[in-house]
C-alpha cells in the first residue's frame, strides 16, 4: 500500500496517531485526528530528539537519537 493510502485507511478506522520513521530522510511523522478523509494533524519531527504521543494507556516516548539514519540522509 502507497503510504498516503496507508494513513487514509487507518484515519478512517479511528487509530488516533499513527508515526511513520523514515531513516532515508532522517524525521518522524507524526499525523493525528483522524477523520474520514485521512489525518488532520500533522508534524514533521527531526531526528536527535524525542517523540512524545499520548495515548489511551499513558505516553509514549520514542527517543530518536538512536534510531538508524541512512548515511546519505539529510535531517529537515
Amino acid at each position: 500500500m502507497r503510504p498516503a493510502i496507508e494513513d487514509r485507511a487507518y484515519a478512517r478506522r479511528g487509530i488516533p496517531n499513527h508515526l511513520v520513521f523514515d531513516q532515508y530522510q532522517a524525521h518522524c511523522v507524526a499525523l493525528w485526528n483522524p477523520g474520514p478523509d485521512g489525518y488532520r494533524g500533522r508534524d514533521t519531527i527531526p531526528y536527535g530528539g524525542k517523540v512524545v504521543v499520548g495515548t489511551g494507556l499513558g505516553k509514549l516516548t520514542v527517543d530518536t537519537s538512536t534510531l538508524p539514519v541512512d548515511p546519505c540522509a539529510v535531517s529537515r
